[in-house]
């Protein structure tokens, strides 16, 4: 029997190529241990939930201005405070989601691991840059996610 649990836990990754993808995860650290990439069993993109993002909160008049601007913000007794929201942008809706074989060490695999970093606004639906980053570290200065285990 497979367990799948879910997560929200920052994973710090390498990428380089792996099973024909040239930006594909091939380590990662997750909560202190290193885990080698031995798979990639899928890729793709789906959208976040766009609805509980804080954009939206405040267009519901659910959340107070983040931050103030004009003369108001300099002091009491002028002009009222024009308040400045986030906006959503287009990287705030999608995510790309690695689903790979990992495990501790190069033996035995431990695991499904599904791993997902925002999407940069104008890629393409399933883009492959075709290279690694310089550092070989988080791809595109992204941060990323650990959403789901299966083991």
């Amino acid at each position: 029997m497979t367990t799948v649990r879910r997560f929200s836990d920052e994973v710090h990754v390498r990428c380089g190529a792996l099973d024909g993808h040239h930006d594909a995860p091939v380590q990662f650290v997750w909560r202190g241990r290193l885990y080698l990439v031995q798979a990639v069993l899928s890729r793709w993109r789906e959208r976040s939930a766009w609805w509980e993002q804080a954009a939206v909160a405040a267009v519901h008049g659910d959340d107070h201005p983040q931050e103030h601007d004009g003369p108001a913000a300099r002091g009491p007794g002028t002009a009222t405070a024009t308040a400045v929201r986030r906006v959503l942008e287009l990287g705030d809706l999608e995510r790309e989601v690695w689903r790979v074989e990992a495990g501790i060490g190069r033996g035995r695999v431990v695991g499904v691991y599904d791993l997902a970093r925002r999407v940069d606004p104008g890629t393409a639906a399933v883009s492959d840059p075709g290279g690694t980053p310089a550092d070989g570290a988080t791809s595109h200065g992204t941060a990323w996610q650990m959403l789901r285990v299966s083991d």
